[in-house]
């Protein structure tokens, strides 16, 4: 998503430029030419990473022998630090492109040493939160705010309405039942740990709220195992594609997320929600000696304190979740307290500014030249 936003703003500035290199769907349909697909480097976790290791080094190996033999202008990475970083390595002696990243490595939450060591990498670092150049900038990297690209998908609220009334009316959706949104995740694995909890959680909340009703956004990669668990609900549920998402989200009154950057765009419709995230358990042993954050979401993170429920590890049960998910229906003064709070939040990132993100970094890439 991050990458077709920038690939649209670097088109409208610079109407010839082409596109290759690694990315989805999205991507794509802006013209990005592909040389593999960017699912093969869907794998997080310490321990979940190492059966795939002689894979992923070989597609790092592929990435930097097309960058050379393309001969770009510019060489642009995009999160992934642990991929992006090692290609980057692999083409310290190509001098021929500037480099640049987007969404700074989060040194502020562990491995700070970070910073220093992509300095060396990278001739721009495109930030995504207000607080980071520092940490770059002391070792002469060029660091560059921007905001968070995931607040230009603010929708349209004079559409709110209608586009809730009629999505409930298709579904045949009563006015005044509750819809809850769920997001079990965009990988397989994630799916697979955290989907039985929220599952768990709204069949619990069904007993209490006979009415109930959910709605589950489905993602090309995980389409076939989210529908497959889904059936265990006992409660009646709607399966959306992506053209839908958007009315899916007016009409619902509460989401059951899975932490990430889906949960940005959940805020930007003003949905109160819980958020969850479950790993294998030594992978967060690992984790939690690491990090040096208290919280997990970024609307969190950045307010310095939970405004949104974390449901994390061990709190991602299906009993703790739906204590969470049943206070913000019952309490609409605590529901609404979230909204406004996260909102204050996306201010921050760059919600409302007279640029928007892709604008701004699409502006300073283009500065290199």
């Amino acid at each position: 998503m991050l990458g077709a936003k920038l690939i649209r703003e670097l088109k409208l500035q610079n109407p010839n430029s082409e596109f290759v290199g690694v990315g989805g769907k999205l991507m794509q349909e802006q013209g990005l030419k592909s040389i593999f697909a960017m699912e093969e480097l869907s794998v997080m976790g310490f321990l979940e990473v190492l059966p795939h290791i002689p894979k992923l080094l070989a597609l790092i190996k592929q990435t930097a022998q097309s960058v050379i033999s393309e001969n770009p202008d510019f060489v642009i990475t995009i999160d992934s630090p642990d991929f992006c970083f090692r290609v980057l390595k692999k083409l310290k002696d190509f001098k021929s492109a500037k480099k640049v990243h987007l969404i700074a490595p989060s040194v502020w939450a562990y491995r700070e040493g970070r910073a220093e060591k992509i300095s060396k990498l990278y001739d721009l670092l495109l930030a995504i939160l207000p607080f980071e150049p520092p940490y770059f900038e002391k070792y002469g990297l060029k660091t560059v705010f921007i905001g968070n690209l995931v607040v230009e998908n603010t929708p349209d609220f004079s559409l709110k309405d209608r586009v809730r009334s009629e999505f409930r009316t298709k579904y045949n959706i009563a006015a005044n039942s509750p819809v809850v949104v769920l997001t079990p995740g965009s990988r397989n694995g994630e799916v697979t740990k955290i989907f039985p909890e929220f599952i768990g959680a709204i069949n619990l909340l069904a007993q209490k709220k006979s009415d109930l009703k959910v709605v589950i956004p489905l993602i090309d990669k995980t389409r076939e195992l989210a529908t497959q668990m889904a059936k265990e609900l006992k409660v009646e549920y709607f399966l959306v594609e992506k053209d839908e998402k958007n009315a899916a989200f007016f009409a619902a009154d509460l989401a059951l997320a899975k932490s990430g950057t889906n949960t940005l765009e959940i805020s930007l419709y003003h949905i109160p929600m819980v958020i969850a995230y479950k790993i294998n358990p030594l992978t967060h042993f690992l984790v939690k000696r690491m990090v040096k954050i208290q919280f997990a979401n970024l609307i969190n993170l950045i307010s310095n304190r939970e405004i949104i429920p974390e449901m994390l590890q061990d709190k991602c049960s299906a009993n703790l979740l739906f204590n969470e998910v049943q206070k913000l229906l019952d309490d609409k003064n605590l529901a609404q307290k979230q909204i406004d709070e996260s909102l204050m939040a996306l201010k921050l990132m760059g919600l409302g500014s007279e640029e928007n993100p892709s604008f701004k970094a699409a502006k300073e890439i283009l500065k290199l030249s």
